[in-house]
């Protein structure tokens, strides 16, 4: 479909593009910088708390080793150790080094406040020559990983440990299970390794854990490579209770994200290399949607992590956004609006045109157009304005407007008037039109006639003909159905006028119409009364001069059967013919027989079975009933003629043969009978019309038997309908429980 804007909707259009499409760019190409810049802020602050932590623990520990092989070679311990190690040595010896050993190492203390103990051990057999703390170190010393690095001179630290043991934490106080860890560097002497010296050291007093100043819910900690925590978080305390002294993290608890129960999102990106960063947003220990940076110890395996709730870290972002958003919305609402005004007044004299050539249609040359600009607008109109004023001073246009007006008010007044263009599309009708088809005019203008078409009445021929004619300039008359709103029949007498423009060529064509309707139902009344009529006086024939004979001859041939003077085939013939005759004779007498209900109580299962062995049944057709023993309260006469009609017509129906299915059941106090059959099917259209009288699609029937089924139905205050596919009749009669 071919869409066409109006010269005000292109000039808005225009205005807008202009306007907005380099704010659009500009402020597009701004926020995506803005947006970078803060995300590489971000990134960069994470990033430097994560690098400048690891960084700084690892120098600690770096410088942790440094002095403890600077402790392993003071001369004192060297020459000690070396004596210690000598199995024959006497006590008094033994003592003397230790004592030795002992003011040494008091003294190192206070120079080395993070080391706890010292041990010297023997270097091949790692046993235990001297020890600081109040009890003995493990026995399997030997067997330590760092134990065995520093007898290959490689000063090497221990997996983190708690402690046993009262250590002063973080802040001073003293507690348990604080993280410590071993480090072990060979004594060297002139003959080599005389021992290995062992240092206990606190972690509190090497590693420094420090916090973000640029945020305030920034937190930092460290942990291994399993995940546990080796430093306690900022917010631990509200997750696992506020017993402080009792309750730490480290060694004991995991970095997990708890709905999980899985690591959190920034230790799975960790590796042993470089720096990484998740700015997505991931949920931490507690729960809470974060942003991380995690940087590697080295030469540890543990992880240095910084994080930041999200809304904190994108706090600016965000804000920047809804400024963004804001003055985006009121700068567009400024360009709408002076768009709209600048359209307006551009637009706004040539509507004013618009108007006036639609009011000289109508023969109202009496309208202003002058503009007072100076522009060409305002030139064009005071032009328009002369040319009207011409057409008025040189024609007598206003007697031919009133002319026309007072033949189209009689006209309006008068019939049913409608206009349609060439292409069948309606342009115009009067109120009377619309009463008549219940449609409105907005309903009507712009669809095509088509809307009205009756194909019930009229076959598709008579459209084409009445279309071949008007199309070739030629007036049509004649009688038409057309279908209304509320699907009602209506019919007009008809005259269709094709109009001609100055070409000569149709431009649209006027249809003056004139109701029938009532004309046309009286007509259909009489010819029905005129046929029942004589079927009236023809019935009262039949029921004296063929019925009585019908008899007589039945009987002579059921003698005749008897006495064997006919064979069987020729007497199921003579018999079918006969029951055929009577069939179609109670059809009519039936139909015009108008007596009141008998009511009784009855089994409708036993009358069903009953009709059947009335009626002869091929042997070809099949008929099955599926039932509960049913009782109803009607007419047992009249409900008798109900299923004779339609099994009969079902036997009808299925000449080649086939099955007939009777259904009998009762739902919510209504008795449902259903007939179905296999044959062909009803023909015809629309199947509801084979309950109207002398309708029948059978050469063999009278057209009567439905209608009077029909009827006796509807004195029981029920319905019947029917459907195909297959071919079924449904019957629903109301019933009230109670007895006769």
């Amino acid at each position: 479909m071919k869409f066409e804007l109006t010269y005000s909707k292109k000039l808005l259009f225009l205005l807008l593009l202009v306007s907005l499409v380099p704010l659009v760019v500009l402020s597009t190409f701004y926020y995506v910088d803005k947006i970078e810049t803060e995300s590489n802020t971000l990134k960069n602050k994470l990033s430097s708390v994560s690098e400048t932590g690891s960084k700084n623990i690892s120098e600690k520990l770096y410088e942790l080793k440094d002095n403890i092989s600077q402790i392993a070679q003071t001369e004192i311990i060297v020459t000690s150790t070396k004596e210690l190690s000598n199995e024959n040595l006497e006590k008094s010896d033994i003592f003397k080094n230790r004592y030795e050993l002992e003011n040494q190492f008091y003294i190192l203390s206070d120079s080395f406040p993070e080391v706890q103990s010292f041990t010297i051990s023997n270097a091949k057999t790692g046993k235990i020559l001297f020890y600081t703390d109040l009890v003995p170190p493990i026995a399997d010393l030997k067997n330590q990983k760092h134990f065995e690095q520093s007898i290959k001179e490689n000063i090497q630290t221990s997996e983190v440990l708690l402690s046993a043991y009262l250590l002063p934490n973080e802040f001073g106080n003293y507690e348990l299970n604080i993280p410590t860890l071993y480090v072990s560097s060979p004594i060297e002497g002139e003959a080599g390794i005389e021992g290995i010296l062992t240092v206990r050291a606190n972690l509190f007093k090497t590693i420094l854990i420090s916090q973000s100043d640029d945020f305030v819910t920034s937190n930092s900690y460290l942990v291994t490579s399993e995940g546990y925590f080796l430093s306690k978080p900022k917010y631990f305390d509200d997750s696992v209770g506020s017993d402080f002294i009792n309750t730490r993290p480290e060694l004991n608890y995991q970095a997990i994200e708890p709905n999980t129960n899985q690591f959190t999102e920034i230790l799975k990106i960790s590796n042993n290399e470089t720096t990484e960063l998740n700015l997505n947003g991931y949920s931490n220990y507690l729960g809470a949607i974060v942003v991380g940076s995690v940087s590697p110890v080295k030469e540890t395996g543990w992880s240095y992590v910084a994080e930041v709730d999200k809304n904190e870290a994108f706090q600016k972002i965000i804000s920047f956004q809804i400024l963004t958003v804001s003055i985006f919305g009121i700068v567009l609402i400024g360009m709408v609006s002076m768009a709209l005004y600048f359209a307006s007044t551009f637009t706004s004299p040539i509507k004013k045109l618009q108007n006036a050539t639609e009011q000289i249609i109508q023969g109202n040359f009496d309208i202003k157009t002058a503009e007072n600009s100076r522009d060409d607008i305002g030139q064009l109109t005071r032009n328009f304005q002369n040319m009207v004023q011409t057409l008025k001073d040189t024609t007598d246009v206003k007697e031919q407007i009133t002319i026309q007006q007072n033949l189209r008010k009689a006209l309006e007044e008068s019939s049913t008037v409608s206009i349609i263009d060439k292409n069948g599309k309606i342009t115009y009708v009067n109120e009377r039109f619309c009463k008549a088809s219940k449609y409105t005019k907005n309903e009507l203008i712009g669809k095509r006639q088509d809307i009205l078409r009756s194909r019930k009445i009229h076959l598709p021929g008579f459209y084409k003909d009445l279309w071949t004619t008007i199309s070739s300039g030629k007036i049509w008359h004649g009688e038409i159905c057309n279908t209304a709103k509320d699907g009602t029949l209506f019919w007009n007498d008809t005259t269709i006028i094709p109009f001609l423009d100055k070409d000569g060529q149709i431009s649209e064509y006027v249809s003056i119409r004139n109701d029938i309707t009532e004309q046309k139902n009286l007509t259909d009344r009489l010819v029905r009364a005129e046929r029942f009529s004589a079927i009236g006086e023809l019935s009262a024939r039949i029921s004296h001069d063929i019925r009585n004979p019908l008899a007589i001859i039945k009987s002579e041939f059921e003698l005749l059967k008897i006495q064997k003077q006919i064979d069987e085939e020729d007497f199921r013939r003579i018999d079918t013919s006969i029951n055929r005759i009577t069939h179609q004779l109670d059809d009519v007498l039936e139909y015009l027989r108008d007596t009141p209900l008998v009511y009784s109580k009855f089994n409708l299962t036993e009358l069903v079975t009953e009709v059947i062995d009335t009626l002869q049944v091929p042997s070809n057709v099949k008929i099955t009933i599926k039932d509960d023993e049913i009782f109803m309260i009607g007419d047992k006469e009249k409900m008798n003629v109900i299923l004779v009609n339609l099994i009969f017509n079902s036997i009808q129906a299925l000449e080649d043969g086939g099955n007939i299915e009777i259904i009998l059941s009762k739902i919510d106090s209504k008795i449902v009978i259903q007939i179905q059959d296999s044959g062909i099917g009803i023909t015809i259209k629309p199947i509801e019309a084979i309950f109207d009288p002398l309708t029948t699609s059978k050469q063999k029937g009278t057209g009567l038997g439905l209608a009077s089924v029909k009827n006796l139905v509807e004195q029981h205050g029920g319905t019947i309908s029917v459907k195909n596919n297959p071919t079924t009749f449904t019957i629903n009669i109301p019933q009230k429980e109670g007895e006769i």
